[in-house]
């Protein structure tokens, strides 16, 4: 399966349908001693996106 890039789509978020040309984050941690925890939500709901971890800054 091959990827293709679509600059002029926007994806919709999943729980208000809203096209998102952005989304919104919030970083708990610094990421250099303590993990870094981001979490994604939608910029019209607020409803969460998604999370991402990392160990390393």
């Amino acid at each position: 399966m091959r990827s293709v890039r679509k600059e002029e789509l926007n994806p919709k978020c999943p729980h208000c349908e809203s096209e998102l040309p952005e989304k919104f984050f919030k970083q708990k941690g610094s990421g250099l001693l303590l993990s870094k925890t981001v979490v994604y939500f939608c910029p019209y709901c607020h409803k969460v996106l998604g999370i991402g971890r990392s160990n390393i800054g």
